[in-house]
């Protein structure tokens, strides 16, 4: 619940850079990724991070973001771990370098 708080503290400092390369669905990914926690079911999150991710014309702070909400919605540790590493690699926004670091404790 921190990770997601602190997470979430943290989306209004990097929605306004460019999301992922245009696919057919991308906003709606991009609405449920980043505001669907508590109104969808996570794994819907889940998916819709993922697909802005692996969608990416390239790795930047943004595909960051979308790694740290895919971990906060994610139940898997594998996968958080990996996620909490990419948000170190990606972002310098100090919220989610610390929820990076939480779910690395968490999770890995």
């Amino acid at each position: 619940m921190m990770v997601r708080a602190l997470l979430a503290i943290g989306c209004m400092s990097v929605l306004a850079m460019a999301p992922a390369r245009a696919y057919e669905g991308q906003e709606k990914d991009f609405s449920v990724c980043t505001q669907g926690q508590g109104k969808v079911d996570n794994a819907s999150v889940v998916g819709a991070c993922t697909r802005l991710i692996d969608n990416a014309a390239k790795e930047n702070e943004m595909v960051g973001f979308f790694h740290a909400l895919r971990a906060a919605a994610n139940d898997d540790k594998a996968s958080n771990c990996a996620d909490a590493h990419k948000v170190l690699e990606l972002t310098q926004d100090p919220t989610f370098v610390e929820g990076a670091k939480t779910l690395m404790k968490v999770n890995c």
